[in-house]
Order: structure tokens, then sequence, then C-alpha cells
């Protein structure tokens, strides 16, 4: 109660995580330290990139990873479906599957280390990161 906490982020980053810090009476500063912007390129790339065959898996540590990638496609996830699916934790892999990207694995640990460790499980590597 009553602590005051910088709260940099990304500008389309949903409120939840601002919102909880408030109700337990934090005071915030918001700030938004980057845009998320998308090349022109981008869906031509994207569509070229998964329709070669060359991607085993394609890993998500956010919703908006999964949202953006499926817009790039015209709102088609079969691209993607066509190699493996990781996510990052249990909100990015609902996202996933109300858009219907199928989730092949999802991390145990929500952070970057977690979705290493579980690309490496889902290619049948016995490996993990340190």
């Amino acid at each position: 109660d009553g602590a005051r906490i910088l709260l940099p982020r990304a500008d389309i980053a949903p409120g939840a995580l601002a919102d909880g810090l408030r109700a337990l009476g934090a005071r915030l500063v918001e700030v938004d330290a980057y845009r998320t912007v998308t090349p022109a390129d981008a869906p031509k790339r994207a569509v070229e990139i998964l329709a070669s065959g060359t991607i085993d898996a394609a890993t998500f540590t956010s919703s908006s990873t999964v949202r953006n990638l499926v817009g790039l496609l015209g709102g088609d996830p079969a691209p993607v479906n066509a190699c493996g699916v990781v996510s990052i934790g249990p909100v990015t892999s609902a996202t996933s599957r109300e858009l219907g990207v199928r989730v092949d694995i999802e991390a145990v640990d929500h952070t970057v280390k977690g979705v290493v460790n579980a690309t490496l499980e889902l290619m049948g590597n016995e490996r993990t990161a340190r």
C-alpha cells in the first residue's frame, strides 16, 4: 500500500498488472517503453517462410505474438499449425486456441528459459537450458 512503482511496458500491453497493483494501493507511473510495429513486407515473408516447410516450431511468448502472426497470415492459422507450437504460458495458450492455433506444449516455467526448455522437449532433445 502506497508503494510508488514505475511500470515500463509495451503500448499494447493489457492493463491487468497495473489494475492489480492499483487495487493493492500502489501509485503507478506507466511508461510506454516501446511500440509494436509491423514491417510492410511481414505478411508476405510470414507466408513464404511457413510455406517453405523449413520451420520445425513456432514459439509464442505473448498473446500479441500469436495475434500478430495470425493477422499476418490473413487470419488463417493453418500455416502455423503445420509446425510444432510452443507457448510461454496459459494466457498465450488461451489466445492461441481462440485463434485456431494448436498448442503442442506450454512452458512449465513461464519465462524465455521455460520456452527454450519446452521447445527442446518438443523437438525430442533431452538437454535443458541453463
